[in-house]
């Protein structure tokens, strides 16, 4: 038994020995990447150009449309975040829990996070300070399509049955049941925070601010990322929560998703003058003009706003009737259990 434990916790060591290095290594190779990228211009081959957020060339097409601005040090944390959830997958599975880390689950959490790399570091996120547009597109991404795919993949689920149960029981449960936690993790903070974070951002001059610091930039990325999780939480399944919304009142907290996205939508695109005067100032080899780019991107948050809004009302309703018919089948096969039948004796 000794030699049993003593193998174990040598194994355990080693594998958090290994991932400490590995982090390490990382994060030296993410810095450098930074430093090299900073100090020059950027590269490439063919239409295909690298370069950092702050490096952009001008928009020509169609090199526009292969251009990325990458930071390599908010991919690290990226990446990083991803290799945790398939490690707490990893030990999921030890716990045999594997009803809560099917392939599917794990496809969409990684596709949520492809899904975020892409509209930070692509093409959309190389000519966001040329194009409103192209920042609105961002937007939609980060706080109504990527979230909903992050939660489906369970991560919190998976990183409690990963923590064990003397973890669990010492430290997450008490901050899970804590007051705080239950207040911020209300279904009306997470609306407020979706309407309230947009707003801010493009009201305030948060967003000409973030046009010309980096930093800043990546910090609204992550907001937008956050107020999206925050507001999905109660309505994805999958993931621990003190609010089990009912299949009604899911109905009515997706329909914040109408007036919300409507509201910003008409912010952009009823006036007639130009806004951002920073963007205006920005020099545009093609595309639309610094109004028009405007009224598209209005157009895009009421539009796709809606869409989406009237898309997940319909699964909700879908999942609302699925779940009824399974109760009834239910009752149903309850009923026919306990039906009287009359005793018939066997021929001898």
């Amino acid at each position: 038994m000794a030699t049993m434990k003593a193998t174990a916790l040598t194994s355990l060591y080693s594998t958090d020995r290994t991932l400490f290095l590995t982090f390490l290594g990382g994060l030296v190779v993410s810095i450098v990447g930074t430093i090299a990228l900073r100090a020059g211009d950027g590269g490439g081959a063919g239409w295909i150009w690298v370069c950092t957020w702050a490096e952009v060339p001008p928009p020509e097409f169609p090199q526009a449309i292969f251009t990325f601005a990458i930071e390599p040090i908010p991919i690290f944390l990226i990446a990083l975040a991803a290799v945790w959830y398939l490690r707490t997958r990893q030990r999921a599975q030890a716990s045999h829990a594997r009803q809560l880390v099917s392939n599917r689950r794990v496809a969409a959490f990684l596709g949520g996070f492809a899904l975020v790399l892409f509209t930070v570091f692509g093409p959309i996120a190389a000519y966001d300070g040329t194009f409103l547009t192209l920042h609105m597109v961002q937007h939609f991404i980060l706080i109504t399509i990527a979230p909903p795919l992050i939660l489906l993949g369970a991560p919190m689920t998976l990183w409690l049955i990963a923590s064990g149960k003397e973890r669990r029981r010492r430290v997450i449960y008490p901050v899970l049941h804590a007051g705080a936690f239950r207040a911020f993790t209300h279904p009306l903070v997470g609306v407020f925070l979706f309407a309230a974070v947009p707003l801010f951002w493009y009201i305030t001059p948060a967003f000409e601010a973030s046009l010309e610091n980096a930093p800043l930039h990546f910090i609204g990325y992550a907001i937008f990322l956050f107020a999206g999780l925050h507001y999905w939480w109660p309505v994805i399944g999958g993931n621990p929560t003190r609010w089990n919304l009912s299949y009604p009142v899911r109905l009515v907290y997706l329909l914040a998703l109408v007036p919300i996205h409507a509201l910003l939508g008409l912010i952009f695109h009823e006036p007639d003058n130009v806004i951002y005067e920073q963007l205006a100032a920005v020099p545009r080899v093609w595309g639309p003009g610094p109004l028009l780019d405007q009224q598209i991107a209005g157009a895009i948050m009421f539009i796709a706003g809606e869409a989406l809004g009237l898309i997940a009302l319909l699964i909700v309703a879908w999942q609302w009737a699925s779940h009824e018919e399974r109760v009834g089948r239910r009752l149903d096969a309850a009923d026919t259990s306990n039906e009287w039948r009359p005793f018939v004796p066997r021929e001898q």
